[in-house]
């Protein structure tokens, strides 16, 4: 009897903090909302390229945002916003808000389409078939970058969910190649890790590899292979590109093996990072504006240490 009202008292106390977070969350927010508008006041204006075409591909078109101070500097840094959208859907406006937002900061951001992942395509649109298309998109930016005379010579990229994951597969695995100099990536709630026991079977791996995956390829460890193609916690090393990793705590789209694990990776190797998790937030990180004034904080701190602003 004692130990039901006990049990009791404690789930109790339990609801209360929960909604006593809850209610400190929707007043942070209002908050991050008022100091948002204050400071938008002071933001500097921007022209907006649209629609430019970057490849061959119907979806190969993107969107580049140039601040007004961008034109007089001696050089510049660019962000390339990559949406999500499970592989399957999304646009690039999908990432304009975010593209406005360093845009008034002083900062030249883009963001792109690509192809997206549909039946019948398997094995003919894959994640490495999207990073063909982000090499592509950069080199659109190299080409404008000399047509308006910005001299662009660092380039971060950037992305959300399924987003985030192309982004860092292709800054940890393809940053060599880059035809602009890929000094940092950011990443909200990014599939990190394909491994069945991460996403409860190997199905996104046979999907975003274009490799169906089978049992005898599991029992005879050919299966390992086709994961970590498409698995950016396979590429990490001490010479990956200073990266930004986000992540909700209650987050139920992206399993937490994929936080834990290219946290994992980033700290086994000795890998420059930010590691953020938004305690409270699910797959939207809506309920931790003060993580996500940290996110954006940081990003602009990255954009000032390696694209060379001070």
């Amino acid at each position: 009897m004692h130990s039901d009202l006990f049990f009791d008292s404690i789930k109790g106390v339990k609801n209360r903090l929960q909604i006593l977070q809850r209610i400190i969350a929707v007043l942070l927010s209002s908050v991050s909302v008022l100091t948002a508008f204050l400071g938008n006041l002071s933001f500097e204006k921007y022209d907006i390229y649209e629609d430019l075409v970057y490849g061959e591909a119907e979806r190969n078109i993107m969107d580049i945002y140039v601040p007004e101070s961008a034109y007089s500097n001696e050089h510049n840094g660019v962000i390339l916003y990559i949406h999500g959208g499970s592989w399957t859907s999304g646009k690039k406006e999908d990432m304009s808000a975010r593209c406005k937002r360093f845009a008034k900061k002083g900062y030249i951001t883009a963001t792109m389409n690509y192809t997206l992942y549909a039946d019948g395509l398997f094995g003919k649109v894959t994640a490495l078939t999207m990073c063909d298309e982000i090499d592509l998109a950069i080199d659109r930016i190299k080409s404008f970058s000399e047509e308006k005379d910005l001299n662009i010579n660092k380039l971060a990229v950037s992305g959300y969910s399924a987003g985030a994951h192309l982004s860092m597969l292709y800054g940890f695995s393809r940053a060599d190649k880059s035809s602009i100099e890929l000094v940092f990536t950011a990443n909200q709630v990014g599939p990190s890790d394909f491994h069945a026991e991460v996403w409860g079977s190997t199905g996104l791996a046979s999907m975003l590899s274009g490799i169906e995956i089978t049992e005898e390829m599991i029992n005879n460890g050919k299966a390992e292979e086709v994961i970590n193609l498409v698995s950016p916690t396979a590429y990490v090393t001490e010479k990956t590109v200073p990266s930004i990793l986000a992540y909700g705590g209650t987050d139920m789209i992206v399993p937490s093996g994929n936080a834990e694990r290219i946290k994992e990776a980033f700290e086994n190797a000795g890998a420059e990072h930010s590691y953020i998790l938004y305690p409270l937030s699910n797959h939207g990180l809506g309920l931790d504006p003060l993580c996500e004034m940290e996110y954006t904080n940081t990003v602009e701190q990255y954009c000032k240490d390696y694209f060379g602003y001070r």
